[in-house]
């Protein structure tokens, strides 16, 4: 895996499922007994036309990226949570125990990724 690997996949498998679950419990909450809240924002939204619940999907599609754009940020150092840490470092180990830094490039910024368009 490289870097441009990793952030496919983050969109994905995290970006992309983020977005899909969230529109989904919005929709239709699942559990025995989903929280109150599930259930108030999902009669809410059951009760807009269809264009402003597109609308709410894309902003909970924003929402997802901004999160992804403040933790990346926080990984690459641009964005500080300890005075004494530069940036973190993603490493990738293989189950053949290889391993494989994908940030290690600091021209490499992750969270530009996901910066707004």
């Amino acid at each position: 895996m490289n870097a441009e690997k990793f952030i496919s996949a983050i969109r994905t498998h995290v970006q992309e499922k983020a977005k899909n679950d969230l529109v989904g419990t919005f929709t239709s909450p699942s559990g025995r007994c989903p929280r109150e809240l599930l259930i108030k924002v999902s009669e809410w939204r059951a009760g807009l036309p269809s264009d402003q619940q597109r609308l709410l999907d894309d902003v909970i599609a924003e929402s997802v990226r901004v999160a992804l754009f403040g933790l990346f940020a926080v990984i690459d150092g641009s964005r500080v949570v300890d005075e004494d840490v530069d940036r973190f470092i993603i490493t990738a180990v293989g189950y053949d125990g290889a391993r494989t830094e994908l940030n290690q490039d600091m021209a490499i910024d992750l969270h530009s990724e996901f910066a707004p368009d």
